[in-house]
């Protein structure tokens, strides 16, 4: 929080320490874990990509060496690496679960901001009003998630306590 915000308005001070409290220790740094997640599973999905990108232009070099009898088992090779990553990729889903945590992360930061700085659905309000909208908020972006989550796994079902707390 910059000091200029502080300056724009005198709550903000209590109000960053409200956050820091509700997101360390009601959600045990869920949107720490949201960050990392993302960042994580950001690098899977450049990894595997790189992986299928390599196989494919390998395959593709092997192909114009002179006829020997190992390359048509490099070839068939590289084919199956570019085939099992692409299947997992499909399976893990680490490219759309990566832009899914990325935008919890980031819409949690967003409401923060507004909250801290007493702007949007913040404005003009008491300070137990504005703190349990911003703590609807917050839970709303994560039921969001959450439902974007099971959805994309083919599931209508619940998600288990463990995730909730970021264990998951």
């Amino acid at each position: 929080m910059t000091d200029q915000a502080r300056e724009r308005d005198p709550r903000a001070k209590t109000r960053e320490a409200r956050t820091d409290q509700y997101f360390e220790q009601d959600l045990k740094g869920q949107r720490r874990w949201y960050s990392e997640r993302a960042s994580t599973y950001k690098q899977y999905t450049q990894v595997l990509s790189l992986v299928v990108i390599g196989a494919g232009a390998g395959t593709s070099f092997v192909q114009v060496l002179p006829a020997r009898p190992w390359v048509p088992v490099v070839t068939a090779a590289l084919g199956a690496v570019v085939v099992l990553v692409e299947g997992w990729q499909r399976i893990a889903r680490y490219g759309e679960t990566w832009s899914a945590y990325r935008t919890a992360s980031e819409r949690m930061k967003r409401e923060q901001r507004l909250y801290v700085n007493g702007a949007g659905a913040y404005r003009e309000v008491d300070e137990d009003e504005a703190y349990l909208r911003f703590v609807e908020a917050i839970e709303a972006v994560l039921a969001e998630e959450q439902q974007i989550y099971w959805q994309n796994r083919g599931s209508n079902a619940k998600a288990p306590d463990d995730r909730i707390r970021g264990n998951a």
